[in-house]
């Protein structure tokens, strides 16, 4: 090693591992520790979001904006099938359910997801999701055609599966393939996405561009053709190098190490050594924990609980509301169309503000610290849209609509900024590797079922107690418990592994008894180590 290098040609091929590492000037890398990822990641993540994140936030709001255009799409389909029409509260309520239904196909979904990740590889499991997404928005245009809300419903099943399969997926994959360094980064950009895919839905649903009944299905044309573009730029990626290490294929993680870390050959050992450390103690790979073996496994079943506790509210703190029946809200404080458009559109690009602004402090304030904050601040902000509503019904002072507007904006700043991106990958920061796909598949199922639950019930709830007092009943409660699990279960995961995550959980406050102290021995070892 302190000899002179010497060329390669004349060098023998046995010396070439002991070659001294290459400047880092020299490969297409970022900086040792660097917290931002080189461009072939961030355009795979690019890739995979779209599809993922991008599809679900755009498919959340479209119904928003274009509400008026699908209800007389659903009344005039209805009376073609049935021979009559539906009153305004009757077309309301199946609406709701016709919503939903992307919810119930989402569901499903996400109990297919640690199947189809196992057996068709992250990168081939998203590219089938992708091709059946594209799918279900041409039997969605059709469904126009034939004015079939039975088809739009079918259709809306469909892409609920292969979103929330997607989306399930991605964030693994996009893991995966990050180094650690960038991981808290690099796994924002489904959470970023999503945000995006809200602005670009509201945009798009708005009355004045193609929320119309003649122009509804030009929606769901735009996300066929982007879906249908990352779907092939997907095929020119490698396949996630943890997976392939579990397949036995160590030369491709290798090349795909190289890929995504933007490291050398020489580099990428070490990295495969620690992932062959993850996966294969044993000389052999390590067995995932099943769907339902999570629920006994002694070990991370409390890092799962957590995760799901804070997915749970992430969905039930008012956001899927905001999402759905944002536009209907707008309207019911005062405002006129064209004005409710343009607040929705306001409160949407206020989504994606706030996703930026978490993607540069998250990692310096740290994942607990910024949900306490942000969950305390969402149950504030539902009490503020709450009360004027309340305020507006019995006033009808027209300025009213316009702070709700502005305490919609605040909530979806808010919103973006905590919980929407974090809600996504805490619970996976929590686990080991053979419990992240049982968790993220778990995380999906309550993503998703919560949101059919809600949408649900909003509608009948709106009718039977009115809009602000239903609105804070459902969304108030669900913000402080998660204060609560945040403040005295979640540990800090920034820049730790589960194994240390799991152990910093042992020292948080706890609602009795105070914190539990260090382990005296754990603390002798870690002295004399150092």
């Amino acid at each position: 090693m302190g000899k002179r290098r010497t060329p390669a040609s004349q060098e023998p091929s046995k010396d070439k591992e002991k070659e001294p590492l290459k400047p880092v000037e020299e490969a297409p890398k970022c900086a040792p520790g660097s917290k931002w990822p080189n461009m072939n990641l961030a355009k795979t993540a690019l890739w995979a979001s779209v599809g993922g994140g991008f599809n679900f936030g755009y498919q959340l709001v479209i119904t928003n904006p274009a509400q008026e255009a699908f209800l007389q799409f659903l009344n005039d389909s209805y009376a073609a099938h049935h021979v009559t029409r539906l009153e305004r509260t009757e077309l309301e309520n199946i609406w709701g359910i016709i919503v939903s239904s992307l919810f119930w196909g989402a569901t499903a979904g996400a109990l297919m997801i640690q199947a189809v990740s196992d057996r068709l590889g992250r990168k081939y499991g998203i590219i089938v999701t992708f091709s059946l997404q594209v799918l279900s928005m041409f039997l969605a245009m059709a469904s126009h055609w034939m004015e079939s809300y039975i088809i739009y419903t079918a259709s809306r099943i469909i892409l609920g599966i292969a979103l929330s399969i997607s989306i399930g997926i991605g964030p693994l994959f996009i893991m995966e393939c990050s180094p650690v360094s960038c991981r808290g980064v690099i796994s924002m950009s489904t959470g970023m996405m999503l945000q995006c895919g809200l602005v670009g839905g509201a945009i798009t649903a708005m009355p004045e561009v193609f929320g119309t009944y003649e122009k509804w299905w030009l929606i769901y044309a735009l996300e066929a053709v982007a879906t249908l573009i990352v779907t092939i730029l997907l095929f020119f990626s490698p396949e996630s190098p943890s997976f392939l290490m579990t397949q036995g294929k160590r030369e491709e993680a290798q090349k795909s190490v190289i890929y995504y870390h933007g490291v050398s050959e020489a580099d990428a050992q070490p990295l495969l050594a620690a992932m062959q450390t993850t996966t294969d103690k044993t000389g052999q790979a390590e067995k995932p924990v099943g769907l339902f073996g999570i629920f006994v496994d002694k070990e991370w079943i409390c890092g799962f609980w957590i995760g799901i506790g804070i997915m749970a509210g992430a969905i039930w703190c008012g956001v899927a509301a905001v999402n759905a029946f944002a536009f209907e809200i707008l309207l019911n404080v005062g405002l006129s169309v064209l004005e409710a458009s343009i607040g929705n559109l306001f409160i949407c690009i206020m989504a994606v503000v706030g996703v930026l602004a978490s993607s540069r402090v998250i990692e310096n304030v740290g994942r607990r610290p910024m949900l306490i904050y942000t969950f305390a601040g969402l149950a504030i902000v539902n009490t503020f849209i709450a009360g004027f509503m309340m305020w507006f019904e019995k006033s009808r002072i027209g300025v009213i609509g316009w702070c709700v507007v502005i305490s919609c904006c605040i909530f979806n700043l808010i919103f973006a900024a905590g919980p929407g991106p974090l809600c996504l990958f805490v619970g996976g920061e929590l686990v080991g590797a053979r419990a992240k796909a049982a968790t993220f598949t778990w995380m999906n199922i309550a993503m998703n079922g919560l949101r059919v639950i809600i949408l649900v019930l909003y509608f009948p709830l709106k009718n039977l107690l009115g809009p602000p007092i239903s609105f804070w009943i459902m969304f108030f409660p669900p913000c402080a418990l998660a204060v609560l699990l945040c403040f005295f279960y979640l540990p800090e995961t920034t820049g730790k592994t589960p194994e240390e995550a799991k152990e910093a959980m042992q020292h948080l406050p706890r609602l009795c008894g105070g914190m539990e102290p260090a382990d005296p021995e754990l603390v002798v070892e870690e002295g004399t180590l150092d």
